[in-house]
Parts: structure tokens; sequence; C-alpha cells
């Protein structure tokens, strides 16, 4: 009995954590922390340096957009087809949502971000929009002028929160930062077992938690959960096929959700949102700790912005063979035109490479559930016969 309702705790626990960035639960901790006079940075790219952020006293705290499906507001300054994820976040800002806000960091993803900070400069809401020079290779020049971007980066935090931001400080952080990666890595590597302990989208729900709330009280809670995990087992309708699913700006778990309804498991993802935020740690041992940090963002698995796309596709490979996947569900934000040039790479790679794969669009709030499932249920009966 008592096991049992341990058990019990265990699962309410995990299920608490996993439905952190749910509209109702996201702004919890921004709030307790603006409550106790500190101040909250929005991200809108995982290529900004957190522990920069934390170092200076702030709370780095990822912008969900609104759910809904109208975003009638940020109409008044952004066509229809432009950047879903955009749209949605403007919406939120000029409805109030996002008011507590002391500012929004990006990076030059593409013309759409540009515009978003553009608007966000105009409005001055929040009061500071800062946005950081990305490259779209890593070589001996880019990694340059990317560190002199995160050093303009760490002057500027220093300004908004009148401190100096320490080495010592940052390493301190960055020891944090790599804590919690590493957390995430050993639940990902639970996933490579013919039952994983969690479904693809308890997996997003960790991983968009991680970005809403004080990294240290998410590594506890992250930690007392992982003996837990070591012998749960998800609950999924059917273990095979095994699926990695792949998109960006995707923190909605519907979207995966689909894919299980259907009758796959997804045990890996090619999500800025979710792998591709927390792999590979900062070398904390490095002499110079700025360089270090600077080469940890620029250098993680990239997203479509980045122009290795080769390199990309090879990445994934190494994963379907790793997590042992059967094939790769790709869902495009509609209007993402990184995504969609990265495409053709990507489909040509895989061809090659005898790896089925599906691409299509979505939007970014979760719609369209029966057309889409529809294609992922045919595209599951498709591999199935090859499926061992």
């Amino acid at each position: 009995m008592k096991e049992t309702k341990t058990m019990e705790d265990m699962e309410k626990k995990l299920k608490t954590l996993i439905d952190s960035n749910k509209p109702e639960n996201r702004a919890r901790w921004a709030r307790e922390w603006k409550s106790q006079g500190k101040k909250v940075l929005g991200l809108l790219c995982s290529y900004v340096p957190e522990e920069i952020i934390s170092a200076a006293g702030m709370l780095p705290w990822r912008i969900t957009g609104t759910w809904q499906e109208a975003a009638p507001l940020a109409g008044a300054y952004r066509p229809e087809m432009t950047c879903r994820y955009c749209s949605h976040v403007l919406e939120s800002v000029l409805n109030g949502d996002l008011g507590f806000l002391d500012g929004v960091v990006g990076t030059q993803v593409d013309d759409d971000f540009k515009r978003l900070l553009d608007v966000l400069l105009a409005i001055k809401k929040p009061a500071l929009t800062h946005m950081m020079y990305l490259p779209h290779v890593s070589n001996a020049n880019t990694s340059s002028m990317w560190v002199n971007s995160v050093l303009d980066f760490k002057k500027d935090m220093e300004d908004l929160a009148d401190v100096k931001i320490s080495e010592k400080e940052l390493r301190q952080q960055i020891e944090t930062y790599n804590t919690m990666r590493s957390l995430l890595m050993k639940v990902y590597e639970l996933r490579k077992r013919a039952t994983p302990p969690i479904t693809g989208a308890e997996a997003l729900g960790l991983t968009t938690a991680a970005r809403v709330m004080p990294r240290e009280e998410f590594n506890k809670e992250l930690e007392s959960l992982l003996p837990y995990l070591e012998d749960r087992k998800a609950p999924l309708k059917r273990t095979k096929p095994r699926l990695l699913m792949s998109s960006e700006y995707l923190d909605h778990p519907g979207y995966v959700e689909l894919a299980e309804k259907a009758g796959a498991v997804v045990v890996m993802d090619d999500f800025d949102t979710g792998s591709k935020y927390f792999w590979d740690n900062v070398n904390s041992n490095s002499d110079n700790i700025w360089e270090a940090l600077a080469s940890r963002y620029l250098n993680k698995p990239a997203i479509s912005r980045m122009t290795n796309w080769n390199e990309q596709a090879e990445q994934l490979m190494k994963w379907v063979k790793e997590y042992d996947v059967d094939g790769i569900v790709e869902l495009r934000q509609l209007y993402s035109l990184p995504l969609d040039y990265r495409f053709f790479a990507m489909k040509k790679k895989f061809g090659e490479a005898g790896i089925p794969y599906i691409s299509f669009s979505r939007e970014y709030h979760f719609a369209n559930e029966g057309m889409l499932r529809t294609r992922i249920e045919a595209f599951i009966e498709m591999i199935q016969p090859n499926v061992k």
C-alpha cells in the first residue's frame, strides 16, 4: 500500500513538472521572481546564452506565444503569411499576457524575427529589446564575431541589472546549467529503451519546463524524479514503430501526441525546444570561460537558420541509429522559410540513407488535428512492413 502511494505521489510530481509550460502555469515562476523585485528576460531563441542572464541575477524565461487560434492584435503589425510563432508572440505582448517581462532577447534567425523585434522596439513593449548577431556558419571569422556579440550581450545585461558579472558568478551559473543539461541527457538516454519511461509529449513537457523555471529548482525536481523514471514505463498504445520528430518553435505537446495516438512512439526529437536546447555542455575547465560559453552555443546541434544542413542531417541519422528509429516525421511551421529551404537537403540525405521521412506544414497553435493525424497514420502504415 505504501509503495503504491509512493508511486502515485511520484507520478503526480512528474505530471506537475511536465505541465509547467501549460498556459495556466508557465508564468508562475516569472511572476514570483518579479514579486521579489528581480527582473525577467523573455527569450525567443535557443542561441541566447542563458547563463549570462542568470549571472546578472535575472530569470531567463522562454517565450511561448498564445496558443489561441486568432492573433487579431498582431495582425495590425504583421501580414498573415509570416512566421506564426512571431505573430503569436506579438499577440501575447499586445494583449498584456507578457506584461511582466523586463526585456526580450532574440537573434537574427530570419527576417521575420528581425521584424518582430523591430515592432517591439517601436512600441517599447517591453522596455528592452536586444537582438544578438548570429552567423549562418561556424568558422574562425564568424566565431570571433559571435564572441563579440556574446560580450555585447553581457554588457547590456549588466546595464539592465545594474551589476557587474564576475567570472566566478558566470562559472557558477555554467555549473548549474551543465547540471540541467546532464539531467535531461540522462532522461533522453532512457528513451533508447524498448519501452521508454516517458512519451515524446512528456519529454517536450520536461524540456519546456526547464526554460520557464529557475534552473536550480528544475534541477532539484528532475533529479528527484530520475530514480522513478528508471523503473517507469510510458503509457503507450504501442512501442513500435519508433519515430524521431523534427520541427522548430514547436512547444505544444499536442503535435507530438498525434503520432503516439496514431500508434507510434516518439523516442527522439530534433526540436530547438527539445534536444537542441540542452545538447552539449559548456567546457567549464576552459581558461577563457567567455569563449567556451560562446563556443557551446554556436556549435551545439544547429537549427535550420544555420546552413550546415548536411551536418544537421548527419546528426539526425546518428540519432536514428542510437535510438533505433524507424522513421522521421518533420512538422514544418507555416512560413518558417529556413525549414522550408532545409527540407530539400534533408530529403536527399535521408533518401540516400534509406531512412523513411515525411515532411509537411503545421500551424504554430495546435490545429488541423484530423488532417495531420491522417497523414501520420498513412506514414506509419507505409513503414510498418519494415519495422522489426
